[in-house]
């Protein structure tokens, strides 16, 4: 009687459904239950290196992923598309078109893209200095490092069909937002805002940089290289990268 008594006072108890993943037990199953909880995975990386490396390139990449999950989220809303398993219990009782999953990883993919092609012309001009050996190292290194990033968005999109959360319509409706909105959240905050700093990204952008450099970034002095921690840049004058990048030199 006092165990029945003791159960019945347990509260109400559900699951946490963004890392909750059932999977086949097989080296396999395991696998593609860690390949898709690795967006999330991303976030706790951002924070890392936010922290530690201070690059408003990286800040603003870890923005654009939260602002890319709130699309997500809005777009399951507006749709409200059943998930294709309802009568597994595992999958849960939530919209499913899009796939998050799938979304992140593609998101990630066309931003890395774009940045990737960004460095390339940057370095281009400067192949000669380098040299031809130099140079070509670059450029392998590059290609691992985009094939690298197609192939885990890819792994992860299939994860989600797999592991049987979405259908092949919802998980394509995913990646295809992801590489849009990936792709114009770079064209805006990188590419945009760097050749065109009088437009209205690149306004946007010196602003958070200022406010950025300006608080130091997260942190105290000289973590990750960069002088200042909660209001010191502004106290000890560092005011812009240019200042950084000299005290560095």
């Amino acid at each position: 009687m006092g165990s029945l008594t003791a159960a019945a006072a347990v509260p109400a108890q559900k699951h946490f459904a963004l890392t909750h993943i059932v999977y086949d037990a097989s080296p396999l199953g395991a696998l593609l239950a860690l390949l898709s909880l690795s967006p999330i995975f991303l976030f706790v990386a951002y924070f890392a290196l936010v922290v530690f490396g201070r690059r408003l390139s990286l800040l603003l990449l870890a923005a654009g992923s939260v602002a890319n999950e709130a699309l997500s989220l809005a777009l399951k809303r507006a749709l409200r598309a059943p998930r294709p398993f309802p009568h597994l219990a595992h999958v849960g009782h939530g919209y499913g078109m899009p796939s998050s999953h799938a979304q992140a990883g593609a998101f990630v993919l066309a931003w890395g893209v774009g940045y990737a092609m960004s460095l390339d012309a940057r370095y281009s001009r400067a192949a000669g200095a380098r040299g031809q050996r130099a140079e070509a190292m670059r450029r392998v290194r590059v290609g691992i490092y985009l094939f690298g990033l197609a192939a885990w968005s890819v792994a992860v999109a299939y994860s989600r069909y797999a592991l049987r959360y979405h259908s092949i319509p919802q998980i394509a409706a995913g990646y295809a937002v992801g590489l849009v909105a990936g792709a114009a959240w770079y064209v805006l905050t990188e590419h945009i805002a760097r050749t065109a700093p009088e437009s209205i990204p690149g306004r946007i952008r010196r602003s958070i940089e200022w406010l950025w450099i300006g608080l130091g970034g997260i942190g105290g002095w000289q973590l990750g290289g960069a002088e200042g921690g909660w209001l010191e840049g502004w106290m000890f004058g560092v005011h812009d990268a240019e200042h950084i990048e000299r005290k560095a030199q």
